[in-house]
């Protein structure tokens, strides 16, 4: 009966066993099913993601492009000597750029491309869309030099502000290829490229596509109708869109996109044969594990048979399984200890780091790895976190794993986390646990590095807010310079209202400090650029005296109220009329020459000494303009770093002076965009030399004849050596016949010596300030023994307005200012010689006589008092001026009156109810074919780069920036309505 019973127990084990096995079989027949479903729609999401991913990268490529052509057009076309483009620049351009190659189209159709071959490309998209001023790309299909498809990035290019071609940067069907090849788990995916209408552009792999891919998606044969009707809708909406379908190899997903920068459209299909790769070896692993619950079935039937006998090995079996299933699932672990509280013993499930025994005794584990390589900052924490007493404490039905994280020692410093878990019931006191031990070295590493990264994030971040904060309460020294000298010049003007050519001279000196305020105003608007170093220059023509003149006309009142001396030499200057951005450089010297002033005491002196040196640039001239003082100098420390953004010395001395610690590396940043450099000397205690080398374009200029001049004798009386031997030199150039002094009375001296030996000097030149007798002096005592026939030249570098009616009275007959230049030299001499000297002009004078009567102009305009100052210069130069108050204004006064009635409209930009930009473009579509065509300027205080170009693309013609410069003005109403 036993056996019997023992028997009906087997069978009763067997045919559950059975149906067990059944069970899973059918668990895993229905787990392959949604497998595979959920591998195909993985994969569905996976080749989504990578499209996009591509498309995002295209998108970057053709935009990255886009940008390189207008740069490299719009620095070719600065760089341009001649509107001659040669094929060895187009090939030297291929090399530095990203495209395969770069051509260019001239105006009238003609490319040339880099190898010197031309066509005739007129009916181009790029050469008919590039000569109307756009940038852009286009595709080339069936190239007739290549053969393949071309992608074609194209940029207008200028010379001297007028449009000579079109250049284009070439991407070759190779490169399009390489840009939108992708694999998926090392296999090459199928990737299409089009146009909006299925047209294709390339594609990646061997098999040849048809032209157009709409027609020819891939697994066409297999999709259904609505489908490819959605494809299609895609295609027409620039959308996205994904389908499955079956190729050779199984299913295949495909899923296209547009691509954001134009209309083409990319399409990329998920192999087929990865798909059903992954399904199988997906399906594979369920295959094994159904193989192994038949062994493990067979193996438990043998062992119910021959329990017994083999009830050891099955019981040994089972833990061989058990710990590979552990070791399978728990990778992330090194460690897996079973610990019994009660019982006080362990046991290693896993351990792949320590060398001790695989169980015993739970407290001789604990006191063996708590010493042993735990830090020493961790080790009390971590000897009383594993200990049983701490574990049923905190071990609880609310808290149902512990953790601890701390620092070892192995060679190198390494981190791990234990966890402590509940095995028995959670209800019950835990008395069996597992503690399972990670690594998380790598995490904690990255923890510490993102927690660096923060704080000196945090840290620059609040060094820049300072660094700001300082410059904002530190910048009024900057702008306070030229406004001294707007206020000084305006009180001198008020001091001369009766006397027009000294009204004149403080008028223009206050000009040229309103200019160079304003660009300091703007420098500081613009702190983006300042920041970043990336300042644009100008090119414009101006002479090196008048800068000089406006130079110290903006340092000299700082220069006066000090007590200071002022030095000004010049060496060697033969060209003086150049090409540059003479307001950049001003600001350039005024900061250095700003700085000296401020750092050197009351009675000290500043030199200016400007050289002209041989030129190693053809058609450039360079030229040295050192700055020195006796002031208090600089530490060598500072020296190093004076170039460096918000650097000051920390002296007590400069921390009572203001400034915004900007000026030097802004300065260095300008001289340096126009191929030259400072350097600085600098001692404490004795004082500083600047001195900035910097090459400027030369002018195309004439020499002024100066026959009459030569061989007159001339005598310069100076008490500076090195002024008397570079005025000879220039007097000598001109071919006349010059003596120097060192005092008034050896002028006078020598001046009698000449008249008694029959060999008169023509003119003398006298310093103002010289020891013992000054100029005026001088010249009064001449006059009273040598008559008022010989012309008297005063000779000074400061403002001789304070002087002016004395040596008037004295006998002088004409000043001129240091440094002196050679033109300034020849045409004071030949005035007074005997040419008639020309009348000084202003340039409101220049502006009533130009002959502008009978034009109406729409001046659009909410402020009143720019109005008021608009149209009381208009109105000056004979214009009928019609006002409106805002941009709706301004549109509806434009359709009221008939055609071509006004013939130039000034707008403003930020105005209410409609701006300028909306304005403008109203105007321009209504459909009149004279608003089509009528100027319209733009006149706003909005003058940076990118709202010049907002006011072209919204259809105005030139730009004329607040505050308005008569000579800005002149300019656009000379170009706009002659």
């Amino acid at each position: 009966m036993k056996n019997n019973s023992n028997d009906g127990k087997t069978w009763r084990k067997i045919v559950l066993a059975t149906m067990l096995l059944v069970f899973v079989i059918i668990v895993f027949l229905r787990f392959a099913k949604e497998n595979n479903k959920r591998i195909s729609s993985q994969n569905e999401r996976y080749v989504a993601d990578a499209t996009i991913q591509v498309a995002d990268r295209i998108n970057d490529t053709l935009e990255s492009s886009q940008e390189s052509i207008d740069l490299i057009a719009d620095l070719f076309g600065q760089a341009m000597e001649s509107e001659e483009v040669k094929t060895k620049t187009l090939r030297d351009m291929a090399k530095k750029g990203c495209f395969d190659y770069i051509e260019f189209v001239d105006k009238y159709g003609q490319k040339m491309s880099q190898d010197g071959k031309k066509e005739n490309v007129s009916n181009r998209e790029y050469y008919i869309e590039g000569m109307k001023g756009h940038s852009g790309s286009c595709v080339i299909f069936d190239s007739h030099i290549t053969d393949e498809t071309l992608v074609v990035f194209y940029a207008p290019l200028y010379f001297n502000d007028e449009m000579i071609g079109v250049l284009n940067g070439i991407y070759q069907e190779e490169k399009m290829q390489e840009i939108i090849s992708n694999t998926f788990f090392g296999t090459q995916a199928k990737s299409y490229l089009c146009m909006s209408d299925g047209t294709l552009i390339t594609s990646t792999g061997d098999e040849e596509v048809e032209a157009n891919l709409i027609e020819n998606m891939p697994g066409r044969s297999s999709i259904s109708d609505e489908i490819q009707s959605d494809i299609i809708k895609t295609f027409q909406n620039h959308e996205s869109y994904g389908y499955q379908y079956e190729g050779s190899q199984g299913i295949g997903n495909a899923y296209m996109t547009g691509i954001s920068h134009n209309d083409w459209m990319l399409i990329q299909t998920f192999p087929s044969g990865v798909t059903t790769e992954m399904i199988e070896n997906a399906n594979s692993a369920g295959r094994e594990l159904e193989i192994s619950l038949v062994v493990m079935f067979g193996a438990y039937i043998f062992c119910l048979v021959f329990w017994n006998w083999r009830q050891k090995r099955r019981l040994l079996s089972e833990k061989e399984v058990m710990s590979q299933i552990v070791n399978g699932v728990t990778q992330l672990f090194t460690r897996f200890v079973v610990v019994d509280l009660e019982k006080d013993t362990y046991e290693y499930l896993k351990n792949t780091e320590e060398d001790y025994q695989e169980k015993g005794t739970y407290h001789e584990l604990v006191e063996y790895l708590s010493p042993r390589y735990v830090d020493e900052d961790d080790k009390k924490d971590m000897h009383t976190v594993i200990t049983k007493e701490h574990i049923q404490e905190h071990l609880k039905q609310d808290t149902p794993y512990l953790q601890y994280e701390y620092r070892i020692q192995r060679g190198e410093e390494k981190w791990e986390n234990i966890s402590i878990l509940n095995l028995a019931d959670e209800n019950e006191k835990p008395t069996v646990v597992l503690l399972a031990i990670q690594d998380v070295t790598t995490l904690k590493k990255e923890e510490l590095r993102n927690r660096i990264a923060l704080k000196e994030a945090f840290q620059a971040a609040e060094e820049a807010n300072r660094a700001k904060s300082d410059f904002l309460s530190r910048m009024s020294h900057d702008i306070r310079t030229p406004m001294n000298a707007i206020m000084g010049m305006t009180t001198v003007a008020a001091m001369h209202l009766d006397d027009k050519e000294r009204l004149i001279d403080c008028m223009n000196k206050i000009t040229l400090s309103s200019r160079h305020l304003l660009a300091l105003i703007n420098n500081v608007l613009d702190m983006s650029k300042i920041e970043s170093g990336k300042t644009s220059l100008s090119e414009e023509e101006f002479d090196l005296p008048k800068m000089v003149d406006s130079l110290l006309a903006i340092i000299y009142s700082q220069i006066n109220q000090k007590g200071q001396n002022l030095k000004v030499n010049i060496e060697n200057i033969t060209h003086e009329n150049i090409i540059g951005d003479s307001l950049r450089l001003q600001q350039v010297f005024v900061n250095i020459m700003g700085n000296a002033v401020k750092f050197t005491p009351e009675g000290g002196t500043i030199t200016f000494s400007i050289r002209e040196k041989p030129s190693r640039i053809h058609g450039n001239g360079f030229y040295e303009f050192v700055f020195e003082d006796t002031g208090i100098g600089m530490e060598q420390e500072f020296v190093e770093r004076i170039f460096e953004p918000f650097s000051r010395a920390e002296s007590g001395k400069e921390q009572t002076t203001e400034g915004t610690g900007l000026g030097m590396s802004i300065a260095r940043n300008i001289i340096r965009m126009m191929n030259g450099d400072i350097f600085v000397e600098s001692r404490p205690g004795v004082g500083s030399k600047f001195t900035v080398q910097v090459y400027l374009k030369l002018q195309k200029e004439e020499e002024e004849p100066v026959d009459d001049l030569s061989d007159l004798r001339v005598l310069v009386a100076d008490d500076d050596a090195d002024t008397c031997k570079n005025t000879c030199e220039i007097l000598e150039n001109i071919g006349m016949d010059p003596d120097w002094v060192l005092s008034g009375d050896m002028a006078i001296r020598k001046l009698q010596e000449g008249y008694e030996n029959a060999r008169e000097y023509a003119v003398v030149i006298l310093d103002w300030k010289m020891p013992e007798k000054d100029g005026v002096e001088t010249a009064r005592e001449i006059r009273q023994k040598l008559g008022d026939e010989i012309p008297i030249i005063i000779l000074s570098a400061y403002d001789w307005s304070g002087i002016e009616q004395e040596a008037r009275e004295a006998g002088v007959n004409a000043f001129i200012a240091k440094p002196l230049f050679r033109s300034r030299l020849v045409y004071l001499l030949k005035s007074l010689i005997g040419e008639q000297k020309r009348e000084n002009r202003v340039e409101f004078e220049e502006l009533g006589q130009t002959e502008y009567a009978g034009k109406r102009i729409l001046l659009v305009e909410d402020n009143e008092l720019n109005i008021e100052i608009a149209e009381e210069l208009l109105t000056y130069a004979g214009i009928k001026v019609t006002k409106a108050y805002d941009g709706q204004q301004a549109v509806d006064m434009v359709l009221e009156k008939p055609e071509y009635y006004f013939d130039l409209i000034f707008m403003d930009i930020r105005m209410p109810n409609k701006n300028g930009y909306e304005a403008t473009k109203e105007i321009r579509s209504s459909g009149r074919e004279d608003l089509t065509k009528i100027p319209i300027v733009a006149m706003s205080a909005d003058a940076f780069s990118d709202d010049i170009q907002k006011a072209r693309e919204a259809g105005m013609n030139d730009h004329v920036a607040k505050p308005v410069e008569l000579e800005k003005l002149t300019e656009a109403l000379e170009k706009w309505t002659k």
